[in-house]
């Protein structure tokens, strides 16, 4: 947590972007999630995309450890919220979207019973030994039949330390190869990201239900 805490202090936040995600504007229509429902946001910080995701008529549950990407989110937006204890967790709440602040692992099943959920940053930021463990919070926290949008981004982790980590479509398919459904809906080549010294780095969508 301290990292991330780091990072924000220093606004050393480079995965923001200042418009919503291409790959999620074109392929989230394909989810058919139901009109009004609920989506989760794992490690949501500040995200533009929970804009775009309230403006097409769902209710948005964030997740972050940081106090201050949550804050900033709220402060940006220009949005008045009410904040109380849930838990181990802080509630901020500005409908259509929610915010729970602290530590994602931690949060009780059943905390959030979302219909959907979206994911471009968040696996991404998770070390490989705590992968399994964000998959069933997953599956915690989204009803059956609850279907997401994963966006990967996967390089030879050789090349680099991370954040972000790899994570390459095997993994994708392992991680969920109990209880969810696993489609790849596209796979593109990034090569404008090799000015970091990677000699390859991909990044693939996938379309994943978690099976009742």
């Amino acid at each position: 947590m301290g990292f991330w805490q780091n990072r924000w202090q220093s606004q050393q936040i480079g995965w923001h972007r200042a418009e919503y995600n291409d790959l999620m504007v074109k392929h989230w229509p394909s989810l058919n999630v139901p009109d009004g429902g609920e989506v989760l946001v794992p490690l949501c910080g500040k995200s533009l995309d929970m804009l775009w995701l309230a403006e097409q008529g769902y209710s948005v549950v964030g997740l972050d450890m940081v106090e201050q990407a949550v804050q900033t989110f709220f402060e940006e937006n220009e949005l008045e919220i009410v904040s109380t204890k849930s838990g181990k967790h802080v509630q901020h709440s500005s409908p259509p979207f929610t915010i729970l602040q602290g530590d994602f692992f931690q949060l009780k099943e059943g905390t959030v019973n979302a219909d959907a959920w979206y994911d471009r940053a968040a696996m991404i930021a998770i070390p490989l030994a705590s992968r399994k463990a964000y998959v069933d919070q997953i599956r915690k926290q989204t009803k059956p039949n609850a279907v997401g949008l994963l966006i990967t981004f996967a390089y030879p982790q050789k090349e680099m330390e991370g954040p972000p980590f790899a994570l390459h479509d095997e993994h994708v398919f392992e991680l969920f190869s109990n209880g969810f459904e696993v489609e790849c809906l596209e796979n593109i080549e990034l090569g404008d990201e090799k000015e970091r010294g990677l000699t390859s780095v991909t990044s693939s969508v996938f379309r994943i239900k978690r099976l009742a």
